[in-house]
């Protein structure tokens, strides 16, 4: 057996014991914070505390307000249109929104969502990036800039070019 063989079977070693200390680490972290929210629910309940710091909780009367007029008003109670929080388009949004301005390159996005499949992840930041909801550069994604209300867009309108009073008297 040759030195180089050795090494290639002991590279390989490593890289299979790397791979299983990941998905045991992921798996443990998954498990830790389900854990913290536990923890923190049943804090509330026995200590009367505040359920407002748990991440996930709604209050029931704003899911499902006592009035059927504003219950109409949401849309037959469907919600809004937008992606939801545990969706891949609505978890791509909040890992934009978290990078900052430089942003993620596809791959490290791909390694952050490995449940989304690459073809579906490849159609949302296309059509994120054509909607304005995500900037593209080169391979790196960021969210995009919200665009401006029809408020904000009047007033940038309103002549910006038009000279003020002074101006005006100096030319007549």
């Amino acid at each position: 057996m040759s030195e180089g063989d050795t090494l290639a079977k002991a590279l390989a070693d490593v890289r299979r014991r790397m791979a299983d200390l990941q998905a045991d680490y992921e798996r443990l972290t998954a498990e830790l914070t389900k854990l913290r929210v536990a923890e923190k629910s049943l804090a509330a309940i026995v200590e009367g505390a505040s359920l407002d710091g748990i991440p996930g909780y709604a209050p029931a009367e704003a899911a499902f307000p006592a009035d059927p007029q504003a219950r109409a008003g949401r849309g037959g109670g469907r919600g809004s249109r937008g992606p939801r929080a545990n969706s891949a388009k609505g978890r791509l949004k909040a890992l934009l929104e978290g990078a900052g301005p430089q942003g993620l390159s596809h791959a490290e996005i791909a390694r952050r969502l490995p449940d989304v499949a690459p073809n579906t992840l490849n159609t949302y930041l296309s059509v994120m990036a054509n909607s304005g909801e995500a900037v593209r550069r080169g391979d790196f994604y960021s969210a995009g800039v919200p665009s401006q209300t029809d408020d904000e867009a009047s007033e940038d309108e309103a002549d910006p070019q038009a000279p003020d009073d002074g101006e005006a008297d100096a030319a007549e």
